[in-house]
């Protein structure tokens, strides 16, 4: 007797894949980003679990990953104000999570540049004044630091200097995290694909 194929898209299925993912990608950016801080690289790595987990699972499951991370690292530092970048992994999630949905991260090229686009100006917009009311403008990452001095020497403000240093960081940053994402959902099987909530073309 041929057994029936399970619709992983909806129930228990499905959430006993929230309860491993979420966990999972706030570990992935946990150890991301320790990694990017103590080899003192000029890029975060702290929002490859939150491109991963919105790739499988969809939009709000990626960003509550996302979120979750920033807020148990902002308590492991002891900066709970450091939570507020959760701000910008909402974003990554919620881009990532409905492209992936409306198969819109297929291929690199649109797929994963505009992907990347996107979420680099997400992240450099809202990352840039969170800096601001958190750090005084600076960040923990040296690369983005020097960029941002670099740009206050040639004559720019403080805000806009820490946005500008912002973009192309971040389109490394989170070019790496969307293309780890895509390599990694497109290798799962079919049905595992439909976990975000695929829509047909």
């Amino acid at each position: 007797m041929a057994m029936k194929s399970i619709d992983t898209s909806k129930g228990r299925l499905r959430s006993t894949y929230i309860a491993i993912m979420i966990p999972l990608g706030v570990a992935i950016n946990y150890i991301g980003g320790q990694l990017a801080t103590s080899l003192g690289l000029p890029i975060y790595l702290d929002s490859i679990g939150t491109a991963i987990v919105a790739a499988i699972m969809g939009p709000w499951i990626g960003a509550a990953s996302g979120v979750l991370f920033n807020i148990v690292s902002s308590l492991i530092s002891g900066n709970i104000m450091a939570s507020l970048f959760g701000i910008c992994n909402i974003g990554t999630g919620l881009i990532v999570g409905y492209m992936a949905r409306y198969g819109r991260f297929k291929k690199i090229i649109p797929d994963i540049a505009i992907a990347t686009v996107l979420v680099a100006i997400w992240n450099a917009a809202t990352g840039a004044p969170i800096a601001m009311a958190v750090y005084g403008g600076i960040d923990g990452n040296a690369g983005t630091n020097v960029m941002i001095a670099a740009f206050q020497n040639m004559g720019r403000d403080l805000f806009s200097s820490a946005f500008i240093a912002r973009i192309p960081t971040n389109l490394l940053d989170k070019g790496i995290a969307c293309l780890v994402a895509w390599l990694i959902l497109m290798k799962l099987p079919e049905n595992l694909q439909k976990l975000n909530g695929t829509k047909a073309n």
